[in-house]
């Protein structure tokens, strides 16, 4: 059987990789608009979708085992 834990950190990373590319998308639209404005939100979105890309996996490590468990797996 496969870990819960597991697939929670595998779920995770595919909702922190497209959130990754969708950023990505927003921040070079933002850069295409207006290049010498909005700097700081796109260093904050930079900051953004590299954290989600490294916390929503963690999350999903230990949010999978609960929600198992709660579904009765």
């Amino acid at each position: 059987m496969t870990d819960p834990a597991i697939i929670g950190a595998l779920v995770g990373l595919a909702i922190g990789l497209a959130d990754f590319f969708v950023l990505g998308y927003v921040i070079d639209a933002m850069a295409r608009r207006r290049p010498s404005e909005r700097v700081g939100a796109g260093a904050a979105l930079n900051i953004a979708r590299i954290s989600q890309l490294v916390l929503f996996p963690v999350v999903g490590w230990f949010a999978g085992p609960v929600i198992a468990s709660n579904l009765g797996g």
